[in-house]
């Protein structure tokens, strides 16, 4: 008996089941086959941000390049060879976020590496200059004191009366008192 026959039996819900199923597997053959295309784009543009001449990472900030290096070229392009390994650092064993505030914190970083490079940059430079002002104006932010006595062999006593009444220094004798 010929095969064809046996084509009769299948009902047309069981032929459109299997057509969806072919039609399923080959779209899924493209997706893998798009998705290897990816990775491997991945791959060479990250092995080319990492290479010999990695130097680090360069920001403008002001007009002028300032470049960040985060530490030794094969660990980080090892730290980064995959987004997952950022996001698994904030996810616990059942894949739930477990620091939300770090992980949004380290993602507007992340979105916004010239804005934070500048921030850091400006507060660096207002505590610069916070600090040579204080120098400047001689602030003084610890303790005063009481004035120190101090007695000499010949019997001259020595006494900071007022040292915030001038420059010149004044010698009284007990003497002349």
């Amino acid at each position: 008996m010929p095969l064809e026959s046996s084509t009769a039996f299948v009902s047309d819900e069981e032929k459109e089941i299997y057509e969806s199923y072919k039609q399923y597997t080959k779209q899924a053959k493209t997706i893998e086959e798009e998705n290897e295309r990816k990775r491997n784009w991945f791959e060479q543009k990250t092995q080319e941000v990492f290479s010999e001449e990695f130097k680090g990472f360069e920001f403008e900030v002001d007009g002028k390049k300032i470049t960040f290096n985060p530490g030794d070229r094969n660990e980080l392009k090892k730290l980064q060879s995959t987004p997952t390994n950022f996001i698994n650092k904030f996810l616990d064993e059942q894949g739930l976020i477990k620091d939300a505030s770090g992980y949004h914190k380290s993602l507007a970083a992340a979105m916004n590496p010239e804005k934070l490079a500048k921030f850091f940059y400006e507060q660096g430079k207002a505590d610069a200059v916070d600090g040579t002002m204080r120098n400047i104006k001689n602030i003084q932010m610890s303790e005063r004191r009481a004035p120190e006595v101090s007695k000499s062999t010949d019997g001259i006593q020595v006494k900071a009366v007022n040292p915030d009444s001038g420059r010149s220094l004044k010698i009284r004798s007990i003497k002349k008192m």
